[in-house]
């Protein structure tokens, strides 16, 4: 949210520069309607930001054939993690930022990828093609004993 208020913030002190005062930034006058363009170009792509973060969702479903996980409006297909593909699994407590480089669809060498919202603690999926998978949670306690019948193939 800082960052995106970082690129609105000069546009609009260079407007209120220009409109009220005689102190025009730089060697050369820009002119007031390039820089109102410009604002307004900036506030739509912030607000179109700030509505596809906050709708951003991350669903998994487990059923008793397969772990399903979806990041909308980011990945548009469910992911499908069998038991065949998993070789463990665990809860654990993630630190986004250090770990993954904050929430989000993240990939880190180290780590594995993350797909995360909010929180710190997540399930960590250890894959039998070595690739490892952390995928937030605000219910691990159900998370873990929907994995657990999973794995064990209990219906």
């Amino acid at each position: 949210m800082a960052s995106l208020l970082a690129v609105l913030i000069p546009i609009l002190v260079r407007i209120y520069t220009q409109v009220m005062g005689s102190n025009p930034l730089g060697d050369t006058e820009t002119s007031l309607e390039g820089l109102v363009v410009s604002g307004i170009v900036s506030v739509v792509v912030i607000v179109f930001m700030f509505i596809v973060i906050f709708a951003s969702q991350l669903k998994t479903k487990i059923t008793t054939e397969a772990l399903f996980v979806i990041y909308s409006p980011f990945k548009r297909n469910w992911q499908k993690f069998t038991p065949e593909q998993i070789s463990r699994y665990e809860i654990r407590t993630y630190r986004a930022k250090r770990e993954y480089g904050g929430h989000g669809i993240k990939t880190r060498r180290r780590y594995g990828s993350a797909y995360t919202i909010s929180g710190n603690v997540g399930m960590q999926l250890y894959l039998k093609n070595g690739k490892k998978l952390l995928i937030g949670t605000q219910k691990k306690q159900a998370f873990e004993y929907a994995m657990r019948k999973l794995m064990e193939g209990e219906e």
